[in-house]
This record gives C-alpha cells, sequence and structure tokens, in this order.
C-alpha cells in the first residue's frame, strides 16, 4: 500500500504562520524545505509542520473537478456529468465505477499521507521545546495531531470500511515486507479513532477566543463533536448491523456530552439560518475551512448562480429534495392533505430553510425574477432541474464585474448538527423522550417551525431523519446518512426529478425525470468505495488478508 512522501531527509513545510487575526490560520504560502530534525527542534517549525496536515480537510468541491457530493445523493442533479472522463457524481448515479476508475479515489493516498505525517510529529514529541511564553503551545499541537489522525481515519473507514491501522511511522526502505498489511476491521478501527480523540480532548482548549490567531485549530469542543459523530456512525446499521444497545448508549452519552461542552462554551444557533454559512465568524460554526472563492471556473458564486446572474448553473436541487421541506404554518410535509400545500402555488409557506437553500423559479435573486425558460435556461449540454442553491451564496457578488465577493467557509461542524446527533442517538438507545423532542425543536425553532410533538417510533425515526435533510442540506451529510442507514438502495436507486414551469399568470408545474439512477446492492457493494486498483496490485501475491472490497 501508499506509503507517504515524506522521507526522514526532508520535510515540505507548505503553510507558514503568516496570516491576520481575521484569518483562518489554513490561509498560508509556500515556504522552503528544511530537514526533518530542523522541524522538531524548532516549536515554530513544528507547528507549521502541523499547519499543513490541516490541508486535507474536504471542501465543498471534491477531488477533480468543481462537482458536490450532494449530487451524489437525492438532494443535487450535476448538470453535466463529466464521469466517463473524470469520475465525479455521475459515476455513484449510474454505478459505472470500478476500482481502477472512481471519485475521490486519490483520498486513499493523501489521507494516508496525512496519518504518517501524524506519526511522524507524535514520534518526534519528545524532541520539541517548550514555548516558554505559551506553556500549553506544545501539548496542545498534539492533542491538534491526535485529533487529526482520528479525523482521517474516519473519512478512510467511512469510504472503505475495512482499512489498515498504522499508529507509528513505517519506513519502506528499512523493512519492505512489513509494509503489506492487512485491513482491519471496523469496530478496530473505530476504536482507535475514540482512543485519540479521547487523548486529544484534555489538550486542547475548548475554544479560540483567548486566542483568535488560532481559529480554525482542533479544539476540545471539535474532538468530543466529531468523537460524537464517530460513534454515532459506528452505532448505525451500516457498520452495526445486528442492533447493539451498547453502542447507541454510547453514541448518546458522546452526542450530549459534545452539545453540553458547546453551549457551556459560547457556541450559539444564529438567528438567521443563512449566516452560518456566509459569515465568516459566528458562534454557531464550531469547526470549519475556507471555502473555495467566489469567481470563474471552480470559484463558489460562479459554480452555483444561475446562468442569467453570470454564473454556470452547475449544480441544480432535485424536485426530491424540494418536496420534503414542510408547510410552515402546519409543520406538516406536503404530501399530508392537512398540510395547506397547494400544488399551484408549490413554493408558497414552505419551512423557511427552503427559501435560506434553494432558489426556483419565481423567485427574486439580484433584484430579478429568475426564469428557466429566458435568462436563466441551461447552456447546451447541461441537464438541470430548474433551480439553484442558495445556501453559501451572497446576493452581493456580481459576476459580471468580479465584485462584491467577501470570504466564506466551508462548515466541517455546527451546532445544529450536534443537536440532531443527540436527538438521534439518544432516541435509538432511549426512545422519544422528552430530550429528544426538545434537541429537535431546538433546530426548529430557530427558523420559527412548529415544535414536533413526537409520534410512534417510526413517525420520531422519521421526523430526525427528515430534520437531517432539510437542516444539513447541502453540507455533505446526506451521503454519508443514506449509506450508514441502509436507506441508499431505495434513495439512491431511482428516478430523479425537476420542474418545468410552462405559462405566464396561469402558472402550469411538471416534473420530468432528469435521471435515472442506479445503486448496486448486490454483496452491498455500492455501500463502500472500492479500495484503489494500485493499491492491491502492490499487496498481491504478499499479504492474503489484503483484499478488495465485496463486489468489486
Amino acid at each position: 500500500m501508499k506509503i507517504a512522501s515524506i522521507t526522514k531527509r526532508s520535510i515540505w513545510l507548505l503553510l507558514p504562520f503568516l496570516f491576520a487575526c481575521n484569518k483562518n490560520f489554513l490561509d498560508r504560502k509556500p515556504s522552503d524545505k528544511i530537514t526533518e530534525a530542523e522541524v522538531f527542534r524548532n516549536i515554530e517549525n513544528a507547528e507549521k509542520f502541523v499547519n499543513v496536515i490541516y490541508q486535507s480537510l474536504p471542501n465543498l468541491f471534491k477531488p477533480g473537478s468543481a462537482w458536490m457530493l450532494s449530487s451524489a445523493t437525492d438532494e443535487t442533479n450535476q448538470a453535466i456529468d463529466a464521469s466517463a472522463t473524470n469520475p465525479d457524481a455521475g459515476s455513484f448515479n449510474n454505478s459505472s465505477m470500478s476500482p481502477a476508475a472512481f471519485p475521490m479515489q486519490g483520498q486513499w493516498a493523501e489521507y494516508y499521507g496525512k496519518i504518517r505525517s501524524c506519526n511522524l510529529f507524535l514520534a518526534n514529541y519528545n524532541n520539541i521545546p517548550n514555548d516558554p511564553n505559551y506553556p500549553e503551545r506544545k501539548s496542545r499541537m498534539r492533542g491538534e495531531v491526535l485529533l487529526l489522525r482520528a479525523y482521517y481515519y474516519f473519512q478512510l473507514v467511512i469510504r472503505w470500511g475495512k482499512v489498515p491501522l498504522m499508529t507509528q511511522v513505517q519506513n519502506p526502505f528499512d523493512n519492505p515486507d512489513d509494509i503489506y498489511y492487512k485491513r482491519n476491521s471496523i469496530d478496530e478501527v473505530m476504536q482507535a479513532i475514540v482512543q485519540d480523540l479521547d487523548e486529544a480532548a484534555p489538550l486542547l482548549p475548548a475554544n479560540y477566543a483567548a486566542r483568535p490567531n488560532n481559529w480554525g485549530r482542533a479544539s476540545k469542543a471539535i474532538a468530543l463533536a466529531l468523537k460524537g459523530r464517530v460513534l454515532l456512525y459506528h452505532a448505525s446499521p451500516l457498520f452495526t448491523p445486528v442492533r447493539s444497545q451498547a453502542r447507541w448508549d454510547l453514541a448518546a452519552d458522546a452526542c450530549r456530552a459534545a452539545l453540553d461542552t458547546a453551549l457551556k462554551n459560547g457556541y450559539a444557533l444564529n438567528a438567521n439560518y443563512s449566516d452560518a454559512f456566509t459569515q465568516y465568524f459566528n458562534r454557531e460554526v464550531i469547526w470549519s475551512r475556507p471555502a473555495p472563492g467566489a469567481y470563474r471556473d471552480g470559484g463558489l458564486d460562479q459554480e452555483l448562480n444561475p446562468r442569467g446572474a453570470g454564473g454556470y448553473g452547475n449544480i441544480n436541487p432535485l424536485q426530491e429534495l424540494v418536496d420534503d421541506y414542510e408547510m410552515k404554518p402546519t409543520g406538516l410535509a406536503i404530501s399530508d392533505p392537512a398540510s395547506g400545500y397547494n400544488p399551484q402555488r408549490p413554493y408558497d409557506n414552505r419551512d423557511p430553510r427552503f427559501y435560506a437553500t434553494i432558489l426556483y423559479p419565481g423567485a427574486m435573486w439580484k433584484g430579478r425574477s429568475l426564469d428557466p425558460n429566458d435568462a436563466d435556461a441551461p447552456r447546451p449540454g447541461q441537464v438541470t432541474t430548474n433551480y439553484w442553491p442558495r445556501k453559501y451564496l451572497l446576493e452581493s457578488v456580481n459576476l459580471f464585474n468580479l465584485t462584491g465577493a467577501t470570504d466564506r467557509k466551508w462548515v466541517l461542524i455546527r451546532l445544529a448538527e450536534l443537536y440532531l446527533n443527540y436527538a438521534e442517538a439518544q432516541f435509538e438507545a432511549k426512545g422519544a423522550g422528552t430530550e429528544v423532542l426538545a434537541a429537535i425543536n431546538a433546530v426548529r425553532d430557530r427558523v420559527d417551525m412548529p415544535a414536533f410533538s413526537g409520534g410512534p417510533d417510526d413517525v420520531v425515526r422519521a421526523k430526525i431523519r427528515n430534520e437531517r435533510r432539510i437542516e444539513l442540506a447541502l453540507e455533505d451529510h446526506r451521503f454519508w446518512d443514506v449509506r450508514r442507514w441502509k436507506i441508499a438502495e431505495t434513495v439512491d436507486n431511482r428516478d430523479v426529478h425537476g420542474v418545468k414551469v410552462t405559462g405566464q399568470g396561469n402558472v402550469t408545474y411538471e416534473y420530468p425525470v432528469v435521471e435515472k439512477r442506479k445503486f448496486t446492492v448486490t454483496q452491498d457493494r455500492d455501500y463502500w468505495l472500492p479500495v484503489p486498483q494500485n493499491e492491491i496490485d502492490k499487496v498481491s501475491g504478499r499479504n492474503d488478508e489484503f483484499k478488495q472490497n465485496p463486489g468489486w
């Protein structure tokens, strides 16, 4: 398997400590090449080395091109499917992947490279001097590295399931025969992740209010939030096919601790839902990284905006997502006869998060009404739904003269997720008690949605899952949620739709199929990514325990 590119003789320090207090510390510029000994005998250099490890935190667009993970599930459609030449969301949607070519293929080597950097730091930890002006700095860095190692292992396990577990630096030139590891069980990897997070948490500050220049670094609040998410996933059906009460109990306790710690340390739901995604600093976001810039290819606003606003219109919410927003006056699904839904005015009186997340035909945007039959019509080759994202976008951005943009963030963890993680884990552990309803309603109350009063278990479970779908839309949760719940074979294995609007005044709405999605369930194949073929080839004939995922 791939061993990291950092040797014992040289380490590239890519992100020196050059930033203002109003910038995420990840915004750094390149530096020079120095030896390993020079890195770890100087605490400034050691911290720069840690900074590099943050580089592989995920962003809104995924590797290879400007595609979003939401387009690989029932949230959005990618208007131009380029999967035939460059694996992207279409590769998931038509179940056309292979071990030699699939989306996010390079992340296997990338994450193991970062894990090796973590192991290298930990092996050299005792060589790093203390900072007399900041006594906690060295131990804080150890906590950061333990958390980052846990995070990257979590990214590996949710993609591939069983993965090799390495907690020590291995040099392939010292003993090459020992490099061909087996794939550890999911339980072993999850246990190692939790152990790293438990060790990291007490070494980290709860937040960086006292040292704003360190905003974006790992904190105790992040460690506990990540532990709650990890244990929630581990208890879920994909990772634990036979239900385990003990695992749900652990998840509930961890999610409660994460929520309590966040609230105690000043995190709060923003009064304005949209601000969590457009304000660079706010009290709701617990962990984030800088989002892509606004302009040109790969720009946040450029890719997502409607064509009439100068954008490419490349990411389009699906009708399936639109239909799952409830009615605001009643809090009921549009399929409920008592909801108050009017099919002739389908966008009236919906959950406020709908208007903050999705632009629809007739919506006012940048001073005009969106029209998919005129200025906002797709360009040749695009297959669109005639909806566009609103989340993340700034109305002030002018894509014609490239003005009006401000820095934004890609949210990795925010407080609303912690409420919903706790609601789900506590429900699965103890049932629909008052604490579960309070957590759900805290999120609903922020947008003035009617309180949910409970019901039979299947109703509560469906409500929790739909609340995640709505609250966390387009934030990379849905792709993993439908897999861990083992429902991807249903929601990602069907026709998906857009809207066609005809007429003026007395408008008619039709909902054409935009794509026929496929999800291969034989041997649970599409629930996991295939192990990259080049990794299989390296181990072939050397370790019979290192095998491809079933079905691939």
